[in-house]
């Protein structure tokens, strides 16, 4: 009788728990911790939020239309968000997100603060895997972190050799990373000073080949630039008459806006590729069940196609008919920068902005 007694009170105590904490009877959490839900369970928590904030890593017109697209399919969720770009702005949000003050849902990280996400525990635990495999989450489970699981890589990047096609012939034309540190380049050429395209050279060349080239690169006396809207200046004027290290959708976006602009580019061997958009739930998030839907809807057909017309180059490789796809498929070597290797993109910058080339830090803007 006593241990039943005990048992009654037991379950009563228990049950009293779950009223008061009625989450807690929703989500299931795995072994590792994780949070599984089922798509019931995503969709009816996202009607009762009703609302969004997110922060991709796009540019304002293609996020509007994104949004737009995400209202249509799900109109009882008010979506809204914008643009945190650059490495200052990436310093203030994960300091709001890290004191609990950010107003965000669906977060984009950051390459140079990647680290400090996972520092800080700011990324909220739900098992894509699991969900995904379940059928709860529509989602490519080739784009879902195989290391933190909690990540989801809605997008890739290339990194190109470019150069003035009317200063600089096609004979002469740069051939690869060699024409980076060729003498007849000394002083002509310009260079990002947040080297995040040479760190996804790591799968094939090594963190210390990478290194090596960065100090002879410097050693040639390029033209330290920051961002690339700067860098298609400098090469679009004339200014410069190559770029060591531009990234794909900058001079697609250059062609797109002014089809006559004196850029090529050439495809270097190893050619550079990174998983990028690495998306995530905030862990403090009002609405993480429409932040869930949202990540669902970036890495759908419909969420990739939006994202290629408006910024060609920045969708995954991972989704049949993108331009990404398409490059994978195209013969050349590439240096696949996956999660494992992303991991390191931050500390690999350092080296070579700070060790190599001697800047002040990555991302420095010469005056």
């Amino acid at each position: 009788m006593v241990t039943l007694w005990r048992w009654a009170n037991g379950l009563a105590f228990l049950l009293g728990m779950a009223a008061l904490l009625p989450s807690l009877s929703v989500a299931q959490t795995t072994n590792e911790g994780m949070i599984f839900l089922t798509r019931k369970q995503i969709v009816d928590g996202a009607m009762k939020e009703g609302k969004l904030y997110v922060t991709p890593g796009l540019d304002d017109s293609t996020i509007a239309l994104l949004l737009k697209a995400f209202q249509k399919k799900y109109p009882f969720i008010q979506a809204d968000g914008r643009v945190v770009d650059g490495i200052p702005a990436a310093e203030k949000q994960v300091l709001e997100m890290s004191t609990g003050k950010a107003n965000v849902d669906a977060v984009r990280l950051h390459s140079t603060h990647y680290s400090q996400y996972f520092g800080h525990n700011l990324l909220a635990r739900y098992d894509f895997k699991g969900m995904v495999k379940a059928g709860h989450l529509k989602i490519p489970l080739e784009m879902i972190d195989d290391s933190a699981g909690v990540i989801v890589w809605l997008g890739s990047q290339f990194g190109l050799i470019s150069y003035n096609s009317k200063l600089v012939s096609a004979e002469k034309a740069p051939k690869g990373w060699e024409s980076c540190l060729d003498p007849a380049w000394k002083g002509k050429f310009s260079v990002d000073t947040k080297p995040n395209i040479f760190t996804w050279l790591r799968p094939v060349w090594g963190e210390e080949k990478i290194v090596d080239f960065s100090r002879k690169l410097k050693d040639n006396d390029p033209v330290w630039s920051r961002g690339n809207t700067r860098n298609m200046t400098l090469l679009a004027s004339g200014e410069v008459l190559m770029n060591c290290g531009m990234l794909l959708h900058s001079v697609h976006e250059l062609l797109r806006k002014d089809p006559t602009a004196p850029v090529k580019t050439v495809i270097p061997d190893p050619f550079p590729m990174s998983q990028q958009e690495p998306e995530a739930v905030y862990t403090a998030a009002k609405h993480p069940h429409a932040a869930l839907l949202w990540i669902e809807f970036l890495a759908s057909r419909e969420g990739q196609e939006l994202a290629e017309a408006e910024q060609p180059g920045r969708s995954s490789y991972l989704v049949e008919g993108t331009l990404t796809n398409k490059l994978v498929k195209g013969g050349t070597r590439l240096s696949l920068c996956l999660p494992d290797c992303r991991i390191w993109e931050d500390k690999m910058m350092e080296r070579i902005a700070v060790e190599a080339w001697k800047l002040p830090k990555v991302g420095y803007s010469p005056k």
